[in-house]
């Protein structure tokens, strides 16, 4: 009977050491997956410089539709060479690139395959191609990603975002003004849309006058120039000369006429100095357009006075006052 248990527990012990021998090769990697897969036909193996967490058994993705799985991850002096198994029913382009992406922070894991934007030159890939490190991308490490996303809330960028709209909402006029203003600059719009037309004819009717100008800059500069002045003195001193020689031949003239000299040469001083006069003729003619146009013309169109008071003796303060109830009634007083 010792013998017997002897033998059972003898039969325990080399079971529990087949268990345990068989459960060293045992890993999470080597599970089964529960996921729905695809066929792995070909293998093709993609060079990263880091793969992070990225699992043996994730997904292969591209265009949203899964196109194999990751067979296993191996380490590489230049970095990690990832070897997937792709499936015939859906082929992938030889110039794809790959990068390793996540949904959600907390996400799964997965290597995604990017096809060539341009179709790439039709090759497909083949059992044994390699992607290179150059059209693969490794994700950020997590732990600088939580670093950017902590300076950003800590370093106070919310706070200064929330500060600039408290800000602007204080220096913008209410909501009100706001659509008066939008309104009455849609108006000045559309009613600018509407004249284009005239202010085409007026910008042709300013290119025309400046080109005029130019034209004739040449005998504008020589009725200014030191000639022009010269010309006009000799027909004004002429002009007096033979008046002057008229002049004492009428009548009486003729023996009093000397002492119209003087002022024939005030008026021949006169025409000289008007040229100096000429510089500030533009300004004056403008100022007289001005009084024209917002004075003088009003006026003539709608002529009113405005009367501040009306006194009268103390006998006709009845009349006063009903002629003021019907200038009111009339509505040419308020």
């Amino acid at each position: 009977m010792s013998a017997k248990r002897t033998l059972a527990v003898l039969a325990a012990v080399c079971a529990a050491l087949i268990v345990l021998t068989g459960c060293s090769a045992l890993s999470p990697n080597r599970l089964p997956s529960v996921k729905a897969g695809v066929s792995q036909d070909y293998t093709v193996t993609l060079k990263f410089e880091s793969v992070l967490n990225l699992p043996d058994g994730a997904d292969v993705m591209m265009n949203g539709i899964q196109v194999g799985r990751v067979q296993e991850t191996v380490t590489t002096p230049e970095g990690v060479d990832v070897i997937v198994g792709l499936t015939d029913a859906r082929a992938v382009p030889a110039e794809s690139s790959a990068i390793i992406r996540q949904n959600t922070p907390l996400g799964d894991t997965y290597l995604a395959i990017e096809p060539p934007a341009n179709g790439g030159s039709g090759q497909m890939l083949a059992d044994g191609d390699v992607i290179p490190a150059d059209r693969t991308t490794s994700p950020p490490p997590l732990e600088d990603t939580i670093a950017v996303l902590a300076y950003f809330v800590n370093g106070g960028s919310i706070q200064k975002i929330q500060d600039t709209m408290a800000t602007l909402n204080r220096t913008m006029p209410p909501i009100g003004d706001v659509r008066k203003i939008a309104a009455t600059v849609s108006k000045d719009l559309e009613d600018l849309s509407r004249n284009t037309g005239e202010l085409e004819r007026m910008i042709h009717a300013l290119n025309a006058v400046s080109k005029s100008f130019d034209d004739t800059r040449v005998q504008i500069d020589h009725a200014f120039s030191d000639q022009g002045v010269h010309y006009w003195k000799s027909v004004a001193d002429k002009l007096m000369t033979h008046i002057s020689t008229l002049l004492p031949s009428v009548g009486s003239v003729f023996t009093g006429g000397l002492f119209l000299v003087p002022m024939l040469n005030s008026l021949a001083d006169v025409g000289e100095a008007g040229r100096g006069q000429w510089d500030q003729a533009p300004a004056t003619g403008a100022a007289m357009a001005k009084f024209l146009e917002r004075t003088l013309i009003p006026f003539a169109k709608n002529p009113s006075v405005n009367l501040v008071s009306v006194q009268a003796t103390a006998g006709k303060k009845q009349l006063l006052a009903d002629t003021k109830l019907l200038l009111s009634m009339l509505g040419a007083i308020r």
